[in-house]
């Protein structure tokens, strides 16, 4: 229910699958003065369920929300109205128009070699890796400015509207076609582009328009590089706020992320193990890894010996030169092998098997699947085989695909002289999937958990 004097008005936004049974909106005289008054009614409501591989469940669940789309106190003003009408309302606001205006600033700051660079896209990534390299964020999300781009390039320190649009502003100043996309990141929930209003962003970056079409940038991560954007920008659409017109740009990420995970162990004679792993990931995901990286080192190195159960040691975890984040380590372990008279029993995969199936979910699948990222998973486990020992039977390789070939998983395991190979590739080619598609999710990941549990035996000679 909402009771609103009549001289304010809202846009009601609905949200999720379910729609009011029961909606009444009149005009009363309440407490002196005329109301207008709202009434919702549902029946028969379940409590809403999470699913996994939803990175934003606010933006399913039922829910009804009033926006102020106006008040009439002496003279009428409008909050929401058009993407047009917010377009110009944002050029003329002094904290974001009024600082691209300040062109002096680009000017003044643009590196000497940018003049000598002829093709679009290698000069727009002279001036994002400048601008990215050169200021830090602060953590501060929002499309306004907040100390404003002078006081920034002096402490080299400012928010996302700061770095963002002066970097707009250092392509233009090198003749690119560049414009701010105002977009809602991902914790924010989607923008609701029925009913426009500004209030419902959170964010700026940066695109550029060049012949092969949009390209995107965000020099607030420093593992970010053209189109390779941070995991909480990719929220379906912005809204492009170009001078002369305002238009909804669609965002895909297009760029496959790449999970490489390496053990590279011995079996020793008293059925111990040892050795090195490395867990390295590469765009999209090894942005998410360094997040919570800085937002626990401590907690991010333990969750190795927590997930896997196994000692490890001289835990190093760094962003590599290139933007991929890497985690190496020392390990041991008593518990990966049973031995039995002159039989040792091992999963070779040793910890890196996949114990359960994260698609099993019971009820029809409901929403989206999303993944924020296609990716390739490579796990390569190798096994030094002690002396006088040989495997009684190889593990049984296996290859599965879907027709669309849009899923694939398979599993290599090869001798090399005293050397076990086991290698399973994982490979999703699209950053997300309708419902539709679980049950092949299903299938597969069920198919790779009872691969990745066989074990073998290395018997004495």
């Amino acid at each position: 229910m909402l009771d609103s004097p009549s001289n304010i008005a809202y846009n009601l936004n609905y949200t999720g699958s379910l729609t009011p049974k029961y909606k009444m909106v009149e005009e009363k005289a309440m407490y002196g003065t005329n109301y207008r008054t709202y009434r919702f009614g549902y029946e028969n409501l379940k409590g809403f369920k999470t699913e996994k591989f939803v990175r934003n469940d606010r933006n399913y669940r039922t829910k009804i929300g009033a926006e102020l789309h106006s008040t009439n106190f002496r003279e009428l003003r409008l909050y929401s109205s058009s993407w047009e009408k917010i377009k110009d309302r944002l050029y003329e606001n002094e904290d974001f128009g009024g600082e691209l205006k300040k062109t002096r600033l680009a000017k003044e700051n643009m590196p000497l070699n940018i003049s000598i660079i002829n093709n679009e896209t290698e000069k727009a990534n002279a001036i994002f890796n400048y601008v990215k390299n050169t200021f830090t964020w602060n953590k501060d999300r929002g499309i306004y400015t907040e100390d404003g781009i002078k006081k920034m390039i002096e402490t080299k320190i400012g928010n996302a509207a700061e770095i963002n649009l002066f970097l707009v502003m250092m392509l233009r100043e090198a003749g690119l076609k560049a414009d701010p996309l105002v977009i809602s990141t991902v914790s924010n929930g989607l923008i609701n582009i029925a009913t426009p209003n500004i209030t419902n962003t959170n964010f700026v970056i940066a695109a550029i328009q060049t012949k092969d079409g949009f390209h995107l940038y965000d020099a607030t991560s420093k593992q970010s590089s053209m189109d390779q954007l941070p995991p909480r920008d990719w929220n379906q659409f912005g809204i492009l706020v170009a001078k002369d017109k305002v238009q909804q740009l669609s965002m895909v990420n297009a760029k496959a992320s790449f999970t490489y995970l390496t053990a590279d162990a011995k079996i020793n004679d008293d059925g111990s193990i040892s050795g090195t792993y490395s867990d390295k990931d590469t765009g999209t995901y090894a942005m998410f890894a360094k997040e919570n990286y800085d937002d626990n080192s401590d907690k991010y190195k333990k969750q190795y010996k927590e997930n896997f159960a196994i000692d490890f040691k001289n835990i190093d975890s760094k962003v590599l030169e290139n933007g991929d984040f890497e985690s190496t380590m020392n390990f041991s372990s008593d518990n990966l092998i049973d031995k039995i008279g002159k039989k040792m029993i091992i999963n070779p995969m040793l910890f890196l098997n996949k114990n359960s199936n994260e698609f099993d979910q019971t009820e029809t699948r409901k929403y989206l699947i999303d993944f924020t990222s296609s990716f390739t998973r490579v796990k390569k486990i190798t096994l030094e085989i002690p002396d006088g020992y040989v495997i009684e039977e190889m593990p049984k390789n296996k290859k599965i695909v879907t027709e669309d070939k849009e899923i694939e998983y398979s599993y290599i395991a090869e001798q090399k002289g005293n050397k076990l190979e086991v290698t399973t590739i994982t490979k999703v080619l699209s950053p997300d999937y309708p419902k539709e598609y679980y049950p092949a999710f299903k299938q597969i990941w069920g198919v790779a958990s009872k691969q990745e549990n066989q074990v073998i035996s290395l018997v004495k000679k």
